[in-house]
């Protein structure tokens, strides 16, 4: 297999004796348990996204062959299709259990804020800060003991989020909208949403590449994600973005925020998911869509949805339990 990008470079840190890349005895005691586990596991919180600290996640991933389990707050710490990418975690009251936790011998913990997630007693878990993952990464490199990539709640849910992939008329599943908003808004491209229904198929189904490409709040707060949108298109001008909402039309502190950004000149789509919206097809909502993020003014796009999926997703895991 050939190294990470990020490898060599940390090696010549280490072997010039660079303060910050000699490894201290802690975390060498942390390379010598993961290197030693059979089935180790890497759960993954926010904090590598604050840190800026992606890339020693995914040098950790790739060099040890440990799969990650990421909280909805850390969605795009691996892309999607990585092998290591075993999907995101805490949204519904069953998630860890379908897990398996208690068959891994070692849960590498990194970047979780408190609060995040909540990991059951009993599970042999060891902390590294998240600004050690890369030097990890390199004492890790080339673990001789199996790969780790078992995703059995992705694997599980995949049946209900696929099978919804192929229904284009109304009522839209709310797995393929989420699907076709990451086609259409691309690589670059940038989704918020308030807690809520449509955050929460954000979080369990958006297919993410990248940090910050879905962006969540840790609490209910109304306006969240017409001010995240704000904020990202103020710093990056037309920059493909939504900010989608529960209901059928904006609540007042989303308009409030939308309003104001139109004052400075920055135009906030908003996207309003409400089972008793408009009966679209999925094209005629993409149009929709498309016209909204293109416009200099502030638009609003109302959809109707399948509240039906849900029951699906429920009988797979449980009950929606974030927020």
């Amino acid at each position: 297999m050939a190294a990470h990008p990020w490898i060599a470079r940390l090696r010549a840190r280490i072997g010039d004796g660079a303060e910050a890349g000699v490894p201290h005895a802690g975390l060498e005691a942390l390379a010598a348990r993961v290197c030693a586990a059979r089935r180790p596991l890497i759960v993954a919180g926010s904090g590598v996204v604050d840190g800026d600290a992606v890339p020693g996640l995914r040098a950790l991933a790739a060099e040890a062959r440990i799969g990650v389990y990421n909280t909805w707050r850390a969605k795009g710490v691996l892309p999607w299709d990585s092998d290591y990418h075993l999907g995101t975690v805490g949204l519904q009251e069953h998630d860890l259990e379908l897990c398996g936790l208690p068959a891994y011998d070692l849960v590498v913990v990194t970047g979780l804020d408190d609060g995040e997630l909540a990991l059951p007693g009993g599970l042999p878990l060891v902390e590294c800060p998240v600004g050690e993952l890369e030097i990890l990464a390199v004492r890790c490199a080339g673990r001789d003991g199996p790969e780790a990539v078992e995703a059995p709640l992705r694997e599980s849910l995949a049946v209900v989020v696929q099978r919804a992939w192929g229904g284009a008329t109304p009522p839209l599943a709310p797995t393929l909208i989420t699907r076709q908003y990451a086609l259409l808004l691309g690589e670059r491209g940038m989704v918020a949403a308030d807690a809520g229904l449509a955050g929460f198929y954000l979080a369990r189904t958006f297919p993410t590449l990248r940090p910050r490409s879905v962006v969540l709040p840790a609490v209910a707060r109304p306006g969240f994600a017409a001010e995240q949108v704000a904020a990202r298109r103020e710093a990056e001008p037309g920059l493909p973005a939504l900010a989608v909402v529960d209901g059928s039309r904006p609540d007042d502190a989303t308009a409030a925020v939308v309003a104001a950004a139109a004052e400075r000149g920055i135009a906030v789509p908003v996207v309003c998911w409400s089972p008793d919206g408009p009966r679209v097809g999925i094209e005629d909502h993409l149009h929709d869509i498309r016209k909204a993020v293109a416009s200099t003014a502030p638009e609003v796009v109302a959809v109707g949805f399948d509240a039906g999926q849900l029951r699906d997703l429920e009988a797979v895991a449980g009950h929606i339990s974030v927020w």
